[in-house]
């Protein structure tokens, strides 16, 4: 069953709303030596559900180094049903352990990968080479393309290992490498061979044809995973490399391309690195400076915070600072338009149809969103 359900239907049991938590795998295990030195009775081993500072903590699912546990008040529940909890709870866990075991080693692998990228990532080590325990590693040698995958939806479950893979193959026509970084972030290899770039290598437009092209396969990916999959994602892509080293800083830098996609186009499911460098250049400056910035260059910053205004002028700048295609994108009469725009020079004394000015009010408008 999958695991939403299956909380669905104990809430639904018990008739008590659970929370959910993540706590490390070592402060569960010490938790669980504290119950049972305190005499807490278990009627499984090892113990699905303990009680802990006037709250019971179930066990839903463990990893290595990270543990997520459902939990209410431990006064709303009676003993039968914690038995019975117990019991649902462990026999849940030991069927997936079961389902884990038959599924090969890749998963196993995926999973191991993973958490080795991420404990490079702590480590500050961006440029590792993949250590030779891996097997994978001689999948490492040729040239990939990387996307990173982040789920949004937190009430829902992370995909599993197997459902996810047999997607993107299809999708890609191919195999590849999927590893996950946390249950809902996915890190993605697709061998550059599939997408048939190396056919481009001496086209001297080669840069703007495999932005193109990584646009497009970011384009289908997102349709497919928003209907087959977990509904909405954010993803992004990044220029192909070889990951035998160096791919704990790709990850990186796909993690910090999702990041500033989702703080300056929070609409935007697709974040593309060649399309945020102004953003980049905004976010690294030092808080201090942008509001001071802010204060000089405009004294009524709250202009920018209106809705219609805010909308008017991204929209402006989307469609290059056209007046009839802006119009025409917002279903208003041009008129109406020149109005917004005057209206806005007269309360910031900025007109966007300056150059100048234009440029000014693109910093304005991405240094609010990072201010406020």
């Amino acid at each position: 069953m999958d695991k939403q359900n299956l909380r669905e239907q104990i809430e639904r049991i018990i008739n008590v709303p659970l929370d959910k938590t993540t706590i490390s795998t070592a402060t569960w295990k010490n938790w669980v030596k504290s119950a049972q030195a305190t005499g807490q009775p278990t009627h499984v081993m090892p113990p699905t559900l303990i009680e802990h500072e006037d709250r019971c903590y179930m066990l839903w699912k463990q990893g290595s180094s990270q543990t997520d546990l459902l939990h209410c008040a431990a006064n709303l529940l009676s003993e039968r049903e914690r038995q019975w909890l117990e019991t649902l709870l462990w026999l849940d866990l030991s069927s997936r352990k079961s389902s884990s075991s038959t599924t090969g080693g890749d998963e196993q692998q995926a999973v191991q990968f993973g958490q080795w990228i991420v404990e490079r990532l702590q480590a500050k080590d961006a440029q590792a080479e993949v250590p030779d325990s891996f097997s994978w590693k001689t999948k490492m040698f040729a040239p990939v393309i990387p996307f990173l995958l982040v789920a949004e939806h937190s009430h829902r479950e992370g995909p599993s290992y197997a459902h996810l893979y047999k997607l993107l193959k299809s999708y890609f026509g191919g195999d590849l490498v999927i590893f996950p970084l946390s249950d809902k972030e996915w890190c993605i290899l697709v061998p550059e061979s599939l997408a048939g770039s190396g056919e481009q290598e001496e086209d001297p437009d080669n840069k703007e044809t495999m932005e193109e092209m990584l646009t497009s396969f970011c384009l289908g990916l997102c349709e497919l995973l928003a209907a087959e999959w977990v509904g909405e994602s954010n993803l992004t892509v990044a220029y192909p490399f070889t990951p035998v080293k160096g791919i704990p800083g790709i990850v990186s830098r796909m993690r910090e391309t999702i990041y500033l996609g989702r703080t300056f186009h929070i609409t935007e499911n697709i974040h593309l690195p060649w399309e945020l460098h102004l953003e980049q250049l905004v976010y690294s400056i030092p808080d201090d400076v942008r509001k001071q910035f802010m204060k000089r260059v405009v004294t009524k910053t709250e202009q920018f915070g209106d809705s219609e205004t805010m909308g008017t002028l991204q929209t402006f700048f989307q469609y290059d600072c056209s007046v009839s295609e802006t119009a025409k994108r917002l279903y208003i009469h041009r008129n109406t338009l020149l109005y917004r725009l005057d209206k806005i020079k007269q309360e910031t004394g900025l007109d966007v149809r300056s150059f100048s000015d234009a440029v000014l009010i693109k910093l304005i408008l991405l240094l609010y969103k990072v201010t406020k």
